[in-house]
């Protein structure tokens, strides 16, 4: 009886399942927007959790490291709390520094490349109507297509100069505003939020604890725990270090473009810093805008630009990155192509940056279990690992160890048995004899 109950709760269950899924079919536009909703509700506790992650970083410093090592009674009690302080005051000190002297020169060099737009349409023109005059003129080339694409490429400078330009409609001030201020608001509640959160982080951590201990089979939470180290060690410390790493590319960037008396040095910099947080193609991309923006004010600053960015990738790969970020990911340059182009098709920039130390936690993970299953197979494994040739007289001089059963060991025993008692036997008739 309790089997039939227990079918037909199935039978019932996959139908229910069924239905939903037919019913979510039509709905899926209602349900997106209603995901979405609650992802904008949710913003300013995802965006107070990134915060408190980073600062958490220089928070365990000093409370570990600096006055966790000092030993007094009085430094016990405001060691938590001094720490907390000094670590949101150098993330303070940050954000205050980009505001106050990035962000003008950005500002500023924006302003400049919209007001030079037109005399760089005319540069351009110019120097693409020499070029189609040269190539007709020594190879008899068709400039039809040149000519195509040199009207192309002044149209879309032009309109991104429009583009930049253009703020004078009353709609589209109001509703830049807007989004401002609730940009704004939701990073300053993300702000408080995340001091609760470190405040809390402990009570927090045990509440998730206690949770999935009550809601999770205990035989998982080893492998919970062990998915949530590996996690914190690739992506956590491998995105703080390739965020510093960024910040002192676009930091020498900015240093050799001054040198050089490059123009839009601010904005360059930044460009290239935001850039080289993208694993793999960052630095790359980083350059060709840069080299963009520098080839339409000048020829000569964009080639002294490549050069600076050459010697900057090859400084960087040797010498900072390893240094900094070091081998978090511990993953092969084919498999760092693949989660970079995977995750950037899945899910843009966004996916391009998280997509290399995701998929090494994914891989360290994976590899984890091979290994184990790899080792419980033991010597066939490794005869089968150390093959050069794989052919089938190979695999079939791998044979398997015979199981050892219960009735074996019983047979093994009264043949032993047998044995020693027809040993005693013949002993005897020889001291008769």
């Amino acid at each position: 009886m309790k089997k039939r109950f227990n079918k037909l709760a199935g039978a019932l269950i996959c139908i229910a399942f069924a239905a939903f899924m037919l019913f979510l079919k039509d709905k899926v536009d209602v349900i997106w927007s209603m995901l979405c909703t609650f992802a904008s509700i949710l913003t300013p506790f995802i965006y107070a959790f990134a915060i408190a992650y980073i600062v958490n970083f220089p928070y365990r410093f000093f409370r570990t490291k600096v006055f966790g090592k000092i030993d007094n009674r009085f430094m016990k009690k405001v060691n938590k709390p001094l720490s907390l302080v000094l670590a949101y005051l150098i993330f303070l000190a940050i954000i205050a520094v980009i505001i106050a002297l990035v962000i003008p020169q950005i500002a500023e060099n924006i302003s400049k490349f919209v007001d030079n737009v037109p005399s760089y349409i005319k540069s351009f023109r110019k120097t693409t109507t020499e070029f189609t005059n040269w190539a007709q003129d020594k190879y008899n080339i068709d400039t039809g297509l040149i000519k195509e694409i040199n009207d192309t490429v002044i149209k879309q400078i032009n309109n991104l100069g429009k583009s930049l330009a253009n703020y004078d409609n009353i709609t589209k001030i109001i509703s830049y505003l807007t989004s401002t201020i609730f940009f704004l608001f939701n990073w300053f509640m993300a702000f408080i939020i995340s001091i609760y959160m470190l405040v809390s982080k402990e009570y927090l951590c045990m509440q998730v604890k206690r949770f999935c201990t009550a809601f999770l089979p205990t035989k998982w939470m080893p492998t919970l725990y062990e998915i949530v180290n590996v996690s914190d060690d690739k992506c956590g410390k491998y995105l703080v270090g390739k965020i510093l790493d960024s910040v002192i590319y676009g930091l020498l960037c900015f240093i050799g473009m001054v040198i050089f008396d490059l123009p839009y040095a601010p904005l360059v910099s930044v460009i290239v810093g935001v850039f080289n947080i993208i694993p793999f193609f960052g630095p790359f991309l980083g350059a060709v805008v840069g080299s963009i923006l520098l080839l339409l004010d000048s020829p000569n600053a964009c080639l002294i630009f490549v050069i600076i960015s050459v010697v900057l990738q090859q400084l960087d790969g040797n010498f900072i990155s390893p240094k900094i970020v070091g081998n978090q990911v511990g993953l092969i340059g084919f498999w760092s192509l693949f989660s970079v182009l995977v995750g950037g098709a899945m899910f843009g920039v966004v996916g391009m940056i998280l997509g290399t130390p995701i998929f090494a936690a994914i891989y360290t993970l994976i590899g984890r279990k091979v290994n184990k299953r790899v080792a419980m197979k033991g010597e066939n494994a490794e005869r089968v690992l150390s093959m050069s040739v794989i052919n089938k007289s190979s695999i079939m001089n791998v044979k398997a160890k015979p199981k050892i059963s219960i009735s074996s060991i019983k047979a093994d025993l009264m043949k032993d048995s047998s044995d020693s008692s027809d040993d005693s036997d013949g002993e005897n008739s020889e001291t008769e004899d």
